[in-house]
């Protein structure tokens, strides 16, 4: 991408549709900084907005231009960045890990988190299954139909961390809307879908279940930072201004809450509510405004 563009008062008024692309360039200066449209996914329970996305099942788009991420950065990203809004439950269901989703599913696995960005009073979700049970056990609870009565539900509300390392079991459950940050992969195998008439994955369920608990999923009390194998994500609050650096890969915000800006010293960006941003690697920026922001990267 090589773009050699002035940004004069004719462009702005003759290229409306093209607004966006007046913050990221100066004289010619590649963008360092992008600003991401959503790929949109409609749900039988809610929606899926991939803010941050260069897999193939659904692309990011750079904002004020129909160019696919993927296709800027040539290489698909480790990490996968959503806005889920869950007005129903979820399924009941499992994400298998790195080595069996190769395998079986040329895809990455999968390993989350979720931070919650609004909840309805005694909201709750569930992250893992009752103590004792094992393959052979769950299968059964499965067969009997009295999976939701061995299942682990947590109460949540605005503000909290949720950790889901591949091989839990999982469900958001409906009046939720959260940000979940993911390894790149859409890999998942349903369990349970309360009634729905959906493809369910016993088997494949089974192989990849964590019925040891030993990757120690759940909510992170006092969440400030969560490193993870894949990823790390930190929340950053932002009274005036935020300086920082990309030493390696990239880093990427999504806005929790309040509006700013983000510069690369040549180019200004808007900041609002749910908006995600990526910045590329060797980049110094500022953030300046009133903003709660999640920031990811690996």
């Amino acid at each position: 991408m090589n773009f050699n563009y002035l940004v004069t008062s004719d462009n702005i008024e003759n290229e409306k549709s093209n607004l966006v692309l007046t913050k990221y360039f100066v004289r010619g200066h590649i963008m360092d900084i992008f600003k991401l449209e959503p790929y949109y996914s409609e749900k039988v329970w809610g929606y899926e907005e991939w803010n941050l996305s260069t897999h193939r099942n659904g692309n990011s788009i750079v904002s004020g231009s129909e160019l696919k991420l993927i296709d800027e950065l040539k290489n698909e990203l480790p990490i996968l960045i959503k806005i889920i809004q869950a007005n129903e439950k979820l399924s009941v269901q499992v994400h298998p890990h790195d080595e069996y989703s190769r395998k079986y599913e040329n895809d990455n696995g999968k390993t989350e988190c979720w931070y919650i960005l609004e909840a309805d009073e005694n909201a709750s979700l569930i992250c893992g299954i009752k103590e004792g049970l094992d393959k052979d056990s769950f299968a059964k609870v499965i067969e009997n139909g009295t999976v939701e009565e061995n299942l682990k539900r947590i109460n949540v509300k605005k503000g909290d961390m949720i950790y889901i390392p591949s091989g839990t079991v999982h469900a958001i459950e409906e009046g939720l809307k959260l940000i979940e940050v993911q390894q790149s992969s859409d890999v998942t195998y349903r369990i349970y879908d309360w009634g729905r008439d959906r493809e369910m994955h016993i088997e494949k369920s089974l192989d990849v279940i964590d019925y040891a608990g030993k990757n120690k999923g759940g909510k992170i009390e006092d969440f400030k930072k969560l490193e993870t194998p894949y990823f790390t994500v930190e929340k950053i609050d932002i009274k005036d201004s935020y300086k920082d650096l990309v030493d390696k890969n990239f880093h990427s915000y999504t806005v929790i809450n309040g509006t700013g800006v983000i510069s690369d010293g040549n180019n200004v960006i808007d900041l609002n509510k749910e908006e995600t941003v990526y910045i590329k690697e060797g980049v110094n920026y500022s953030i300046e405004g009133n903003l709660e922001l999640i920031k990811s990267y690996v």
